[in-house]
């Protein structure tokens, strides 16, 4: 395989010793591209060793894969997680944030107690007057009595999602600028509590970092315990491969971008296909390419599909940067004939390769139709996973929450916590099981079972494979009917999903999408 002119002009850069970033649009060869840039280090610095790092297993995977199609020996391929998880098993000071992954979670009310929360948590109820001109509380008076269980619980996930905001970022301490922002509160009650969050905070990380801790730590516990010794990638003179750079972790970008001077950088990303600024993900492309002696080059052509269906991703990247602050525009070089339609019949959806959705509901909707449609279902979806969890969910509300195989419903060892936090607004943490929790109590155990037992076990065994958006990202198919429903042209994480599911497409993309505008209920479309 020979390099096209766009990525010619990347290999030329990088053997010139500039650090790069790469602004990879959907379907462009950002792996090949990868592969080359490691090539060119085998052929013409020998003792170089290329360290392609990026969030998601499967990437790693698949990039590893195309570094030994490509016959390297000098490229290593790697989640960040798994980097980390080598560097603490390999450090006797941080062997025991890993090792603390295998215990159980502390019963909800017992790890309140240990960490002194129903102190803590007073602060929320607390009569105070502040005086904005000094800054300063004229008074305070806190309540002396115990807070019910869910003030409790509340102050508890607020101290845990601060915990989390602290690890996803590149900060070497904790500050009040990770307290989640408290707009339930009343404006002069948040700096106390703010203050207070952060004190329990402080409290929870130090447990989790002692080697006697009693609480068991997770995968972001064990990365931001690594990357606050400073670790170095590489040896001197290496070169690190940052992918999906646009929906970086903060503290692992961090901690990449340190390694500038002693290695050679190349940052790849698209900003278009940034999807996961929810989980507190920043783009580190945008701060990276404009720092000094940074080359900035893109990847416009896309041999995955052709001019019809790159102008209506096109059509949606104008939505997104009108003024063109990213020039990055697709180039369709792909199959001529492949086009998108947004009318068509149930037949015609039916005949498509992959249904690629925004939601695990539709996920699950669009399974059943299938499935009745005498379609063989593959699913990027885990239904035995949801089953697991319907099954767990079950066991909570028979008051055997001990028995339940998913950690964090083993605490709720009463129903009035249970119910508490089935109406409670989730933190950071537990958003996702939160969501997920409520989709299972809809269907129920026997029916999910029921369509697990529908669906095959591959891709290659299936008519249809049908995704959520996130994890159909990277995917290729021939046909792809987009499953969105309200898409509002001003909500730009929208149409970020938007533009990620019409480019997964080769031939054929059938999009069901209600395009709306928030300033009024007219259906309004994008330009092409």
């Amino acid at each position: 395989m020979s390099p096209s002119t766009e990525q010619q002009a990347i290999i030329a850069a990088f053997l010139a010793g500039a650090d790069l970033a790469v602004q990879a649009g959907a379907g462009t060869g950002k792996s090949t591209t990868l592969a080359f840039i490691a090539a060119a280090a085998q052929m013409y610095r020998p003792t170089t060793t290329a360290w392609y790092i990026t969030f998601n297993k499967r990437n790693a995977e698949e990039v590893g894969a195309t570094f030994a199609d490509f016959g390297l020996t000098n490229a290593r391929a790697s989640t960040a997680h798994a980097l980390a998880y080598r560097g603490c098993r390999t450090n006797p000071a941080l062997t025991h944030m890993v090792d603390h992954l295998n215990r159980d979670s502390m019963p909800i009310r017992a790890e309140m107690k240990h960490l002194g929360i129903a102190k803590a948590s007073r602060c929320l109820r607390a009569t105070v007057e502040f005086n904005p001109n000094t800054n300063a509380y004229t008074r305070i008076e806190i309540p002396n009595y115990s807070l019910p269980f869910g003030a409790q619980r509340r102050f508890l996930t607020l101290t845990r999602d601060t915990v989390k905001l602290f690890c996803q970022s590149a900060s070497p301490t904790m500050t009040e600028d990770h307290v989640p922002y408290l707009g339930e509160l009343e404006p002069a009650l948040r700096p106390l509590v703010r203050a207070a969050l952060l004190e329990s905070a402080q409290a929870l990380w130090a447990e989790l970092t002692s080697p006697h801790g009693q609480l068991k730590t997770s995968h972001d516990h064990y990365l931001k315990a690594w990357a606050l010794t400073s670790p170095q990638i590489g040896s001197d003179g290496d070169v690190v491969l940052y992918d999906e750079a646009q929906d970086a972790n903060g503290v692992m970008a961090g901690l990449v971008l340190a390694q500038r001077g002693r290695v050679q950088l190349v940052l790849c990303g698209d900003p278009f296909q940034e999807l996961y600024s929810f989980t507190g993900s920043i783009d580190a492309m945008q701060g990276f390419s404009a720092q000094q002696g940074v080359v900035t080059l893109p990847l416009r052509e896309s041999r995955r599909f052709g001019p019809e269906i790159a102008a209506h991703a096109n059509g949606i990247l104008e939505l997104l940067d009108p003024g063109h602050e990213v020039p990055m525009r697709l180039l369709g070089v792909g199959p001529a004939d492949g086009h998108l339609r947004d009318v068509f019949d149930e037949h015609e959806a039916f005949g498509c390769d992959a249904v690629v959705c925004a939601t695990n509901r539709q996920v699950v909707d669009a399974i059943v139709s299938h499935t009745r449609a005498g379609r063989r279902v593959y699913s990027t979806l885990d239904l035995q996973d949801l089953v697991s969890l319907a099954r767990d969910v079950a066991l909570v509300e028979s008051g055997r929450a001990d028995e339940c195989a998913e950690p964090v419903l083993r605490r709720f060892t009463d129903l009035v916590s249970w119910r508490e936090w089935l109406r409670s607004v989730p933190g950071v943490e537990e958003e996702s099981l939160h969501a997920t929790v409520t989709l299972v109590r809809t269907h129920g155990a026997e029916a999910l079972e029921q369509l697990a037992r529908t669906v095959v076990a591959s891709r290659d065994m299936a008519d249809v494979t049908v995704s959520t958006i996130h994890k159909a990202k990277g995917g290729t198919w021939e046909r792809v009917h987009v499953l969105m429903g309200e898409v509002d042209i001003e909500d730009t994480a929208k149409l970020r999903m938007l533009y990620v599911a019409m480019t997964r497409a080769r031939t054929l993309v059938l999009r069901e999408v209600s395009f709306v505008s928030s300033e009024d209920a007219g259906q309004t479309k994008p330009a092409a």
